[in-house]
């Protein structure tokens, strides 16, 4: 009786304690053992989803496995991973770190929809993978850099250098060299036979996850990564206070808008 009194009481001390640890605090200490990478840039506005909770980004901020990158219009975030990987994530899309082991080089990330741009770490170790999927196909990497985006139930791909194995769902694969693209049309379709990338979309898959600047909401980076956004605004900025100065200007010399006569410029008589 009193060892299973005694047991009783146990059990109940470690409930009390469990409640009393706020739920952020316990699914830190949980994750702590899973922590993935940080976002180290975002502009201008980024939302990081974790379990249930929706946050706006302000780096530096920690990624652990499961976590939800969600960028919106015109933003992106760049995310360094612990090995050394960095990927750029580009405008309108969802990007999930769902596996990063820095030490045994394992990681997959899955691309809900829109695109990235994945620069990976040479990978040595023994079983070494990284994987980027979308609900289309899958890229494996050794370590190269690469592009792959999710849109209209198409994945692109387009690799930069080194080589990828593009697969689709039922793991038919294709080879994908440096200065190549192919794509995966449907989720049951073949990947397209790699062709030589044209100039213009090597340009833009650099582009459109193309991100610099220190931080959120640094002008540097819009500028950079929106150079005609960044032009008209500048512009309307600069002219703005001109044409004030202009409107002031006429204004206080000349209210009626009648071409004022020589001398009263001056406040000086008629004449003189």
């Amino acid at each position: 009786m009193i060892r299973n009194r005694a047991v009783l009481w146990a059990c109940v001390a470690f409930a009390v304690t469990t409640l009393a640890i706020p739920p952020d605090v316990a699914y830190a200490a949980a994750a702590a053992a899973q922590h993935a990478g940080s976002i180290s840039l975002v502009l201008p506005k980024v939302e990081l989803v974790r379990g249930t909770q929706t946050t706006p980004v302000q780096p530096p901020a920690p990624v652990y496995w499961g976590d939800v990158v969600n960028t919106g219009h015109m933003a992106r975030a760049r995310i360094k991973l612990d090995d050394g990987s960095v990927l750029n994530v580009g405008s309108d899309s969802s990007l999930t770190v769902v596996k990063h082991d820095a030490s045994q080089q394992q990681t997959q990330i899955d691309v809900t929809f829109g695109e990235v741009r994945s620069k990976v770490v040479h990978l040595a170790k023994p079983g070494a993978s990284f994987q980027a999927r979308t609900p289309t196909g899958v890229a494996g990497v050794v370590g190269t850099d690469f592009y792959m985006a999710y849109t209209n139930s198409i994945t692109h791909l387009v690799v930069f250098e080194g080589k990828v194995k593009f697969c689709n769902l039922a793991n038919q694969c294709v080879m994908v060299g440096a200065g190549q693209m192919s794509s995966i049309r449907d989720r049951d379709a073949l990947p397209d036979p790699p062709i030589i990338a044209p100039n213009q979309d090597v340009l833009d898959a650099g582009n459109n996850t193309k991100i610099s600047g220190t931080g959120s909401g640094d002008v540097v980076g819009f500028a950079s990564a929106h150079p005609i956004w960044f032009t008209v605004i500048a512009a309307v900025a600069i002219a703005t206070p001109i044409a004030i100065v202009k409107n002031r200007g006429g204004s206080s010399s000349n209210p009626n808008g009648t071409k004022p006569t020589p001398g009263h410029s001056r406040g000086l008589p008629p004449g003189n």
